[in-house]
């Protein structure tokens, strides 16, 4: 996992609530690597944690949000994301940019 400024993790985690916001009021069961939220399932042998985990219906969206410094560093992590969901019957994986 990169490091961030604290500026630009103070984004990320602004962006990580705002995702996470959005999706309990669509009405999906959220969870979020944030204080206040249950814990994502971590993924993979390196035991990494996504930003957020949704569910709905039996559908699951995984969600990484990045800032521009680290969306290319953590490219061994969205790989990681992306095979756990292919290998999950309705799970989606996206990344999600913001603004450092």
């Amino acid at each position: 996992m990169a490091k961030r400024t604290r500026a630009s993790q103070s984004a990320h985690n602004e962006a990580v609530k705002m995702v996470a916001q959005r999706l309990t009021k669509q009405q999906w069961k959220v969870c979020a690597d944030l204080p206040g939220y249950c814990r994502p399932k971590s993924v993979g042998k390196s035991r990494r944690i996504p930003d957020v985990e949704a569910t709905k219906r039996g559908a699951t969206r995984v969600i990484e949000v990045e800032t521009k410094g680290t969306v290319r560093s953590d490219k061994e992590q969205h790989s990681s994301f992306r095979r756990s969901a292919a290998h999950r019957k309705r799970t989606t994986f996206d990344i999600l940019v913001v603004e450092d």
